[in-house]
């Protein structure tokens, strides 16, 4: 996708009227390039994030007469309202490796399921080092053949990268099928004690609290 910029003034104040004027304030920058403070238009970009959500895509910055083919490196996003108020834009160079972070999604429908456990995933995102020409807009993990108790690690699918270097351990684990934890129900019996139990330590009460209570009600 390509979108137009434009040169922006750095401050607080110029920062802020930028955003009035429904733009969003950004930085351009690359190995080859000094960071340039530019800003976007907020629809403009919003269309673009919208259409990249869950995966990675390069963008293309029009700046001037020059396009540039960007990768979103960092986006602030305020936490209450949603609304994006500042972008970084890191052009790419052909021929040099970037470190980016890549979506990571499940694909297929893992046997262990059916067998009474549940798969699951601890990251959202895989660091990467790659040439742009090899950038995967996400890293596509099959759970087809997972069952109770398998998992799925980083060097499982370096094979189906062989252009992409994974910049985590290789044995660090993405993907796997655990069996659900189950609530140990107590004998009915046992649980009139326990209660019995907890009305009695409520019924006693510690000294300092005793004394503050007495002395509250002749106060009184």
């Amino acid at each position: 996708m390509k979108i137009k910029a434009e040169k922006r003034e750095t401050g607080k104040k110029a920062t802020k009227q930028v955003r009035r004027d429904d733009k969003i304030p950004a930085i351009l920058y690359g190995s080859e390039l000094e960071a340039t403070p530019i800003m976007v238009e907020y629809t403009d970009f919003f269309h673009y994030y919208k259409e990249s959500l869950g995966h990675q895509s390069f963008i293309f910055i029009k700046l001037g007469k020059k396009e540039h083919r960007c990768l979103v490196r960092d986006m602030q996003v305020d936490p209450l309202t949603r609304e994006i108020k500042h972008i970084d834009f890191l052009e790419v160079t052909a021929g040099q490796k970037i470190d980016v972070e890549i979506p990571i999604i499940t694909v297929g429908d893992a046997p262990g399921v059916k067998e009474g456990g549940i798969v699951e995933s601890g990251l959202r995102e895989l660091q990467i080092r790659c040439l742009p020409k090899d950038l995967p807009e996400e890293i596509e993990i099959d759970v087809s053949e997972l069952h109770i108790g398998d998992s799925i690690h980083i060097e499982d699918i370096q094979e189906k990268y062989p252009d992409v270097e994974f910049l985590q351990p290789a044995n660090l684990t993405l993907v796997s099928v655990l069996v659900p934890k189950m609530e140990v129900e107590v004998p009915e019996e046992e649980e009139e004690e326990l209660l019995e139990g907890e009305e009695a330590a409520e019924g006693e009460q510690p000294e300092e609290e005793a004394a503050a209570k007495e002395a509250e009600e002749k106060e009184e």
